[in-house]
């Protein structure tokens, strides 16, 4: 294992030689906080959380270096990577982490090239949270039944009505598709929706960090998946 990266599905040490000279990681988003001053008493008021509930965050910024291999010509890999990647978005796939990707915009730092060997910087400017590569029903999903048991898929019967209690682990909310058998209702934070055979998307249905109550009437077959999108 080189420690690659992996730019919208072209592998930086496979398509072009580019060895990390350490090993890769993405920094952390920073995180947006508001504070105002009461020159009248000590400390004074902290409003990050007051829209979201939650701090929001920046973007992740930084680079990373690389060392060509081999004796290959620097210009034309130094052109290619140029024109593929130079101030273009993209999704990115750490080699050490290749559950999750991040998006965002990748820039030609610096290029330097002697008679010992050639090095590149790549800076990124990437979106706050990563998502996971696969969708729930694809890896290890969490729902129960109102806490009575737990099960790692996300398929389930309903037959006239069903609570599920949709545990979501990740941090920003995501909305879920919900594929019906039959047409169904579901209740859900003292609201109905309606879901119809086959593919439904709503962002009102967003599930939120922990548990997600719903209750669903009908008679078929739901399944339900999403991607996790967390820091």
């Amino acid at each position: 294992m080189y420690h690659s990266i992996i730019v919208s599905g072209r592998d930086l040490y496979r398509e072009w030689g580019l060895v990390p000279t350490a090993r890769p990681v993405i920094n952390p988003p920073s995180v947006k906080t508001t504070y105002v001053d009461l020159p009248s008493s000590d400390g004074g008021l902290d409003y990050t959380d007051l829209l979201l509930g939650r701090p929001p965050f920046g973007y992740r910024e930084g680079s990373w270096e690389f060392a060509l291999k081999g004796r290959q010509n620097w210009q034309e890999v130094f052109g290619s990577i140029m024109n593929y990647l130079h101030g273009a978005e993209h999704t990115i796939v750490l080699e050490d982490d290749p559950s999750f990707y991040y998006t965002g915009r990748l820039s030609v730092n610096s290029w330097k090239s002697d008679k010992g060997y050639s090095r590149i910087v790549i800076d990124y400017c990437l979106d706050p949270f990563r998502r996971s590569l696969k969708d729930s029903d694809e890896g290890d999903w969490l729902w129960n039944d109102l806490f009575q048991k737990t099960i790692r898929y996300g398929t389930f019967r309903v037959e006239g009505q069903k609570y599920r209690n949709l545990i979501y682990e990740g941090l920003r909310p995501t909305v879920p598709v919900f594929t019906c058998s039959a047409p169904m209702t579901v209740e859900y934070h003292g609201s109905s929706f309606s879901l119809v055979p086959g593919e439904n998307i709503n962002r009102n249905l967003a599930l939120q960090q922990g548990d997600n109550i719903m209750l669903f009437h009908g008679d078929g077959i739901v399944t339900v998946k999403y991607r996790e999108v967390s820091l």
